[in-house]
């Protein structure tokens, strides 16, 4: 340590707006003391974000390392100048096996913490890609001094008997209370005001389940005509969901939002939150509405500790889309005091109150347990 400073470099995907994993960093960073702990980014990729000038405003530092499997000899030489030309003293990994040339030059260097956070019980949508992750696996465990997890879940599927520390997810609760004004202007301008909207947030992609959620959506649409359904978020199914939601003539009552900076404000504007995916390391998004005050809908896959109101729902994916919109209708019907779910959640450890320290701490245990060991 210099000057008495912790110096973190926090590996991240992207500082992508959208990204449940750069928020999970964002939110912390924001509450850390900057004059205790120093935390610069590291990314995989450029992705334009307000993150970028925020995190730089505070005297910190964003690298981009490029793509490694597009330019592999540029991201492994970049990852060499930064660990060497900066005397870190812990590596928090975020985003695990596309960490491995990083990871290998900070254990060459000796930084003397290099922790590997999983948010994830599998390590890509694709199977193919999945087993190949997991045979590298054992490569990238072996740089590593500690284990952390979003979920108790997360972390005994990737760690299994490996000793890991649980860091959860938090949010800013404040951001999320819910506001009356605040819900008629979202629902005016973002929708029909006189509609139930049910929502998702999250990326468009294999792990959300999107095509299940619009299976789902078409019977509870069948069955009211009082509703709608916004699905907020991008990813690599984009197309093929637009034009599946064409294809069912839906286009009128199923509304893809796309990435947006403004979330919050969305949830506002719903009565339910509704996500069937197909895998979940904890589930953010759940965390988030519920702060809102929304029931909400979710696979059996989410891990228990989501619920925190006590106003979520877990179903089996294999239920079957009549079981589904059921479920979703009940909730449509519910009368929730959605002052007081925030409340509950602004009372929880998922809420940023003392998450700065909290994360300071940890880091702290184990750089004095290193110096002891």
């Amino acid at each position: 340590m210099k000057d008495g400073k912790i110096r973190v470099l926090m590996m991240v995907p992207n500082l992508r707006v959208s990204s449940g994993v750069t928020n999970f960093a964002m939110n912390y960073y924001r509450n850390v003391d900057h004059d205790k702990v120093q935390i610069d980014f590291v990314t995989l990729s450029y992705v334009d974000s307000p993150y970028i000038d925020e995190v730089r405003s505070n005297g910190s530092e964003v690298y981009f390392l490029g793509p490694l499997l597009e330019h592999p000899i540029k991201h492994i030489k970049l990852a060499k100048k930064v660990i060497k030309e900066h005397d870190y003293d812990i590596i928090h990994d975020n985003i695990l096996l596309k960490s491995l040339p990083i990871m290998s030059e900070a254990k060459k260097k000796a930084v003397p913490i290099r922790i590997l956070h999983s948010h994830n019980p599998f390590f890509s949508d694709n199977k193919t890609k999945n087993l190949i992750n997991k045979l590298m696996y054992p490569l990238l465990v072996r740089k590593a001094t500690h284990f952390a997890a979003c979920s108790s879940s997360a972390g005994k599927t990737l760690f299994g008997n490996k000793e890991f520390s649980i860091i959860p997810n938090i949010i800013d609760t404040d951001v999320f209370a819910f506001d009356d004004n605040a819900r008629e202007e979202v629902r005016a301008t973002e929708g029909n005001k006189s509609k139930y909207i049910v929502g998702t947030v999250g990326r468009l992609a294999p792990q959300k389940n999107p095509f299940f959620a619009i299976d789902v959506m078409e019977e509870v649409l069948r069955r009211r005509q009082d509703v709608e359904y916004w699905w907020i978020g991008s990813g690599e199914l984009d197309d093929k969901v637009k034009k599946y939601v064409e294809e069912k003539r839906l286009s009128d009552r199923i509304f893809l939002f796309g990435s947006r900076s403004d979330i919050s404000r969305l949830y506002q504007g719903m009565d339910v939150f509704f996500l069937p995916s197909v895998f979940e390391g904890f589930g953010m998004a759940c965390i988030e509405a519920e702060s809102s005050g929304l029931p909400c809908v979710v696979s059996s896959n989410f891990p228990s500790e989501v619920n925190i109101s006590g106003d979520v729902e877990f179903i089996p994916l294999d239920k079957g889309i009549d079981y589904w919109a059921s479920a979703i209708i009940e909730s449509l019907n519910k009368q929730n005091d959605r002052a007081n779910a925030n409340k509950i959640l602004r009372e929880s450890c998922f809420s940023r109150s003392g998450s700065g320290s909290m994360l300071t701490d940890f880091y702290e245990r184990l750089l004095k347990a290193g110096e002891n060991g």
